[in-house]
């Protein structure tokens, strides 16, 4: 049968969020404060940063714009604001005021990893690699980062994107020894050994992405789905081929992947 993890993409069929503002919620955005050199350290500022942040996460934007102004009322640091600003801002898809708050929050907290890392997505959301690399370079180098796995995957998509599969690999071995819980470092890498010709250790690690996927609910995208059909061709399970192949073709038909998994069973 085919994983469950499938199964639960085909019934919820669930969109994704805009690109910048999903990656920016994926990439570990929940604590704005550490590291920054802030005078603002009144108990209110720091609660009602907490709760902007923490609205922000949850899709309210109005409400985590009210209590950013709430934070800045009671003389929250201005770096702390410039940074849920510039994810506010991202949201909003004003990619040009985001990287303006960015870029104020570093001046003032050049140190703070999470900004980096949150400013790299932005980055690489509009496809800026290199100026993308060097944030999540420099998050990534930060011990102390509680998100530095996520800066890891990040790199990794970043250096995967530039061509550059063996040190992407490890950017998402380094990740997945941090959190075995992340599936694009997961499904990434599978890809990467099965491209290398290392069909056993991509099936490990493509099993590790499915499992992820399930315990989190994920939705999988148009590749994932493809490169199970073809992983179950592999090992001559039909069943699981079709089942695969059912699911790509109700979500996404009008695909290159779901035109490859028709010629996949053309004769099969």
């Amino acid at each position: 049968m085919i994983p469950a993890a499938l199964r639960f993409r085909y019934e919820e069929g669930r969109s994704c969020l805009p690109l910048c503002c999903a990656a920016i919620l994926a990439a570990c955005v929940s604590s704005p404060g550490g590291g920054f050199e802030s005078p603002g350290s009144d108990t209110a500022a720091r609660d009602y940063l907490a709760l902007a942040m923490g609205y922000f996460e949850a899709g309210d934007l109005p409400a985590a714009r009210l209590h950013l102004e709430n934070a800045r009322d009671n003389d929250a640091g201005q770096a702390e604001i410039d940074h849920i600003a510039a994810l506010l801002a991202a949201a909003d898809g004003d990619f040009e005021l985001a990287e303006i708050h960015f870029r104020r929050a570093l001046r003032l907290a050049r140190y703070n990893s999470s900004l980096r890392n949150n400013f790299g997505v932005l980055l690489y959301s509009l496809k800026r690699d290199e100026e993308a690399l060097t944030q999540f370079h420099m998050a990534a180098a930060d011990e102390s980062y509680p998100g530095r796995a996520h800066a890891l995957e990040n790199l990794g998509k970043a250096l995967l994107r530039r061509q550059r599969p063996a040190q992407a690999l490890e950017a998402f071995a380094g990740a997945l020894s941090l959190n075995g819980e992340l599936a694009v470092a997961a499904l990434e890498s599978s890809l990467i050994h099965r491209r290398r010709g290392n069909q056993a250790e991509a099936r490990r690690l493509f099993g590790d992405y499915l499992k992820i996927a399930e315990r989190q609910g994920l939705p999988h995208s148009p590749r994932a789905l493809l490169v199970g059909a073809e992983f179950a061709r592999q090992s001559g399970n039909r069943d699981e081929v079709e089942e695969f192949g059912a699911i790509l073709g109700k979500l996404y038909p009008e695909t290159a992947e779901y035109r490859r998994y028709v010629e996949l069973m053309d004769g099969y």
